[in-house]
């Protein structure tokens, strides 16, 4: 048809690795179409940063250079190939990365190329967590207070309970507790009392402590509790008790960061125990990723997503939060380092607690970085991986 553009395959496939903070290190995907037309994508793992680039490398043996169709045909070879959680990453951010070249070989935002956009702007709350380093309730209360006051978020979130963990029991996890709820509540008198506030548990409470803490912190008035109870460790009646009490509240419970599968949405929207379900790109994909936040608001749970990584995947994020009919808030990571800033070109300034969507081409990023062939793997790429190896290698 006149005016389509030609068919192309993918002729490079590089990455950029920044490392941000002792915490923190992002991983960068850029693919390159064969008319020349980049894509950036974003392939963090916290952790697993070693697999990710071996996943990279054994990846671009098997998609540059072959005439596969875009972006079907690549990603078919991928997930034939993929399996562990960094070939998953891997693979993801290589999808992010064609959809953004074929957004921008289409003169499009990404947000339209994926349906959109549905909004301009995007509700966003700051996730500051990573960047305390005074971890004492006054520490947390001024590194809020920066946030919300030099940067203009009205919505804070971040992750009190240092240490805690269930199933060490003991007196130390009273005081682990206590501490918690402490930042808490400094935090909230800190930023006052308009700002929405958000705390992430990290899956270290058991019922009656996340009810405890629900107690404590009533006159705090929580946005959200997130990830208070391990969904694999307590069934379906214990995330709903703890639902029940926050909602009571007028707290709601969020979740489902973990997911990664259709399926996998489907028995966490069974378990009744979140209000919000935040899925994470980075494990989900992009496309996936859309379906199964539309299964989960079909089903009367609101939308969100995990988006506590580096720049090209927020980018992505903020186009895919565009694109959704739905969506409640977009995470962001804010205050970690000024390394964010740095490669994204600076940060669009929020209008009413709100993210402006770019409306150029891609995902409206073009990162500042270096970018080079991943490492040689030292396994064979192979689709159908080694005799006796078994499903991972």
């Amino acid at each position: 048809m006149d005016g389509m553009p030609n068919k192309c395959d993918v002729t490079g496939l590089d990455l950029a690795t920044v490392v941000v903070s002792a915490k923190t290190t992002w991983t960068f995907v850029r693919l390159t179409l064969s008319d020349g037309t980049p894509g950036f994508g974003e392939a963090t793992l916290f952790g697993s940063e070693d697999g990710v680039r071996a996943e990279l490398s054994l990846a671009r043996d098997l998609v540059v250079k072959r005439g596969l169709s875009v972006p079907g045909g690549v990603l078919a070879a991928l997930r034939t190939a993929q399996v562990s959680d960094a070939r998953n990453a891997a693979t993801n951010a290589i999808e992010q990365a064609l959809l953004d070249a074929l957004s921008r070989r289409a003169g499009l935002s990404l947000g339209q190329l994926l349906g959109g956009c549905f909004r301009a702007s995007i509700p966003a709350y700051a996730n500051i967590n990573r960047g305390i380093g005074d971890r004492t309730p006054a520490g947390f209360a001024q590194r809020a207070r920066e946030i919300a006051t030099c940067q203009h978020y009205s919505a804070i979130k971040i992750a009190p309970f240092d240490g805690l963990n269930w199933r060490h029991g003991g007196p130390d996890n009273r005081r682990l507790v206590k501490s918690g709820i402490d930042r808490i509540l400094a935090v909230r008198d800190a930023i006052g009392r308009d700002p929405l506030l958000l705390v992430d548990c990290h899956w270290r409470l058991t019922p009656i402590m996340a009810v405890e803490v629900l107690n404590a912190t009533r006159e705090a008035n929580l946005f959200w509790l997130e990830d208070a109870l391990d969904e694999e460790a307590f069934d379906g009646a214990d995330l709903r008790s703890v639902r029940t009490a926050a909602n009571a509240m007028g707290v709601r419970t969020a979740g489902g960061e973990k997911l990664s599968t259709l399926a996998g949405m489907r028995n966490f929207l069974t378990l009744g125990g979140s209000d919000v379900i935040l899925p994470d790109l980075r494990l989900t994909g992009v496309r996936q990723g859309m379906g199964m936040l539309e299964m989960a608001v079909a089903s009367g749970v609101e939308a969100s997503l995990h988006n506590p990584v580096g720049p090209v995947l927020d980018a992505i994020s903020l186009q895919v939060a565009a694109a959704l009919p739905s969506l409640l808030i977009l995470e962001g990571q804010v205050g970690e380092s000024p390394v964010f800033d740095e490669i994204a070109g600076g940060r669009g300034k929020l209008v009413k607690g709100e993210r402006p969507v770019p409306q150029g081409l891609g995902s409206g990023l073009v990162p500042k970085l270096d970018f080079a062939a991943p490492p040689t793997a030292t396994r064979v790429a192979s689709p159908v991986g080694l005799a006796g190896a078994g499903a991972d290698g």
